[in-house]
């Protein structure tokens, strides 16, 4: 948890039926919706025209949650990048995405 409103990944993706601004969320916790989401990066964002991997999206998260910003490769990053996977283990590559 930190921030200025305390948040933690948790918060928003340890919980089914999550949204933010119309967007599902997915609970991460639960191998299905860790599957499905964690397989589809990279992504291409349609909004932004350009192709996002992984980390960039975790860096973003933490740039809205307004906490202080995870660097690419430090190793807060790559421990959320290994729970993610071990928490999608078993499904399949759907890469690049497509994403809003």
């Amino acid at each position: 948890r930190g921030g200025p409103y305390d948040f933690a990944c948790a918060s928003c993706h340890s919980v089914s039926g999550q949204r933010i601004r119309l967007q599902d969320l997915p609970n991460l916790t639960k191998p299905g919706p860790a599957r499905e989401a964690y397989s589809t990066w990279p992504a291409y964002r349609v909004s932004q025209g350009v192709l996002r991997t992984m980390q960039w999206r975790l860096q973003d998260c933490f740039r809205q949650q307004r906490m202080p910003v995870l660097k690419y490769g430090s190793q807060a990053s790559i421990d959320l990048t290994v729970f993610l996977g071990v928490n999608a283990n078993g499904g399949h590559m759907a890469a690049p995405g497509l994403k809003r």
